[in-house]
């Protein structure tokens, strides 16, 4: 893979200044494709292409560069004049918009990190299009530009490691519009006295920024069965157990998701704690520890990455996680603990779906 010294990241990019003389671009001719007419084409055809720093354009700076799953060329750019972010794709005659987000003037002129915040419409479509799992590096933008923009080559998924898998997946859930799913967690457990099978239910919803629900039901212990909830909206989080129905509101999403993971076989922190980073108990599925690619497999007739690594605590058996080729998604994980000499081995299947419409219905608080 390119230098990473030389190579523009999608989540830390820090785009520099312009001189404040910008020209609002003229898109008349066309509301969806910036012509050669339009002053944008420059910025779009040449920044970044002639080597040794960016184009020098009053009207926009190019942010970063990739080739899409389409095999097109594309590029966002900061606009000044029109206080916007627009992300580009070349075709025939110009550069097709894909998505814009609005800015502020001060932030038009004064830009902090690509990724997060007045950026989130830009960075969902990135998500949604970039083939690769990094941008480009100015070698390849300088090639691309003297081939005009035509062409891209295959991205080899073979060069990826385990590192750039996980990496990956992480950053797919973090830039999410919305997620939803379903799906088990199913534990064989066994001590020196008996052997006995438990099933976990559990299902998600999310809507970027705020709306949220998690809900589970663990079924691992004969004749105990824990029901829990983890809600948010723009105005707090609430919480449900019923064998505690006092467990607590008023805290943190992430404090609500670590609340849930013991008695909901982890699932509200294995994939809720990627859309929200900074839990302690989630999110690590993405972290693991002497990770490996394996060979590729199908999990419900989809392709696979397969990655085993090793999951905080390391008992000495690894985790293996199953990821969906095209979305990144994770739709398996199975791992193996042993314990003072008991033994669990558990499967979690998800069925998954991102950047999708989700039912108002599924999101209501809902506490039985």
């Amino acid at each position: 893979m390119t230098n990473s010294a030389s190579r523009l990241t999608a989540t830390g990019l820090i785009a520099f200044l312009l001189g404040c003389s910008a020209v609002r671009a003229d898109t008349a001719a066309s509301a969806d494709i910036i012509l050669p007419t339009d002053p944008r084409f420059a910025v779009f055809e040449l920044s970044n292409s002639a080597g040794g720093g960016t184009y020098p354009s009053s009207v926009g700076t190019v942010l970063l560069t990739f080739v899409s799953k389409d095999q097109r060329y594309c590029r966002s750019a900061r606009i000044p004049a029109d206080r916007n972010v627009v992300l580009a794709c070349r075709g025939e005659g110009g550069w097709k918009i894909e998505a814009t987000s609005d800015i502020s003037q001060s932030e038009a002129n004064y830009p902090t990190t690509f990724g997060g915040g007045y950026m989130q419409e830009i960075s969902g479509a990135i998500g949604d299009l970039m083939a690769s799992l990094e941008p480009m590096g100015e070698l390849e933008i300088i090639e691309a530009a003297s081939k005009g923009w035509r062409d891209p080559a295959p991205v080899n998924e073979q060069t990826y490691d385990a590192g750039d898998i996980l990496r990956q997946t992480a950053k797919t859930y973090r830039i999410s519009k919305s997620y939803v799913d379903n799906g088990t967690v199913r534990t064989v457990y066994k001590n020196a006295s008996r052997e006995w099978t438990g099933e976990t239910s559990f299902k998600t919803a999310y809507v970027a920024p705020y709306d949220f629900r998690f809900e589970s039901t663990m079924r691992d212990m004969p004749g105990v069965e824990a029901n829990f909830i983890a809600w948010r909206d723009r105005d707090g989080v609430k919480t449900w157990y019923n064998l505690n129905p006092d467990i607590g509101d008023n805290i943190t999403i992430q404090d609500a998701l670590d609340t849930g993971a013991g008695i909901s076989r982890d699932t509200s922190g294995m994939i809720p704690g990627l859309i929200f980073p900074g839990t302690k108990l989630g999110g690590d599925i993405v972290r693991l520890t002497s990770a490996v690619r394996l060979e590729d497999a199908q999990v419900d007739g989809f392709d696979c990455f397969q990655v085993q690594g090793f999951r905080w605590p390391n008992t000495g058996r690894p985790t293996t996680v199953w990821i969906d080729k095209e979305s990144f998604l994770i739709r398996q994980v199975y791992e193996e603990q042993e314990i003072k000499g008991d033994l669990s081995k558990a499967t979690w299947s998800y069925k998954p779906a991102i950047n999708v419409p989700v039912d108002e219905e599924l999101l209501l608080y809902g506490k039985p």
